[in-house]
């Protein structure tokens, strides 16, 4: 991340200088090329510049993994969530990697998610989802209401109320 940063700063300053550009007035004579269009050289050199890098960069990345953290079944049952779920339910536990998603699209809070990299929050949130949903006490200490998961989930105080998706009785 810190790269990246100072990779756009660079990558900034690269543009401020071509923005800057112009031609030369013996240049712009000798090719008798408008002088708006001598001044606006650098502007339009910037534009089209960034078109070819997006273009080249866009379609590149797109087929990246990191880029499709959930399945369409996991975003119909999100969406699902939000039009469906009632607010007073408003923390959900879920695979880390998914929780970004769901918070966008549900509007709802997650116990953790995976940001940069994996916490140890993250870890207690695998050993519940596998360890079948069984700890009660733990739902209630991190006010936990809605569960997501595709394991199974043997818990006689969740509710399912959809495919993967459990409430927490009150």
């Amino acid at each position: 991340m810190y790269m990246m940063l100072m990779m756009s700063v660079i990558a900034g300053a690269g543009l401020m200088g071509i923005r800057k550009f112009g031609l030369p007035e013996r240049i712009r004579l000798r090719l008798r090329v408008p002088l708006i269009m001598a001044r606006n050289l650098g502007p339009v050199l910037c534009l089209v510049l960034i078109g070819f890098i997006l273009g080249q960069a866009i379609p590149s990345h797109q087929q990246t993994p990191y880029y499709h953290m959930i399945r369409s079944q996991d975003y119909e049952d999100f969406t699902w969530i939000r039009d469906n779920v009632e607010d007073k339910y408003d923390k959900a536990i879920l695979d880390p990697w998914k929780a970004t998603a769901f918070t966008a699209i549900t509007q709802k809070h997650v116990f953790t998610r995976i940001h940069d990299f994996p916490k140890p929050s993250d870890d207690e949130a695998y050993k519940f989802l596998s360890g079948n949903c069984a700890d009660t006490a733990f739902l209630r200490e991190n006010g936990i209401s809605i569960i997501y998961t595709r394991e199974n989930c043997n818990n006689p105080s969740l509710i399912k109320v959809r495919e993967n998706v459990y409430l927490l009785e009150d």
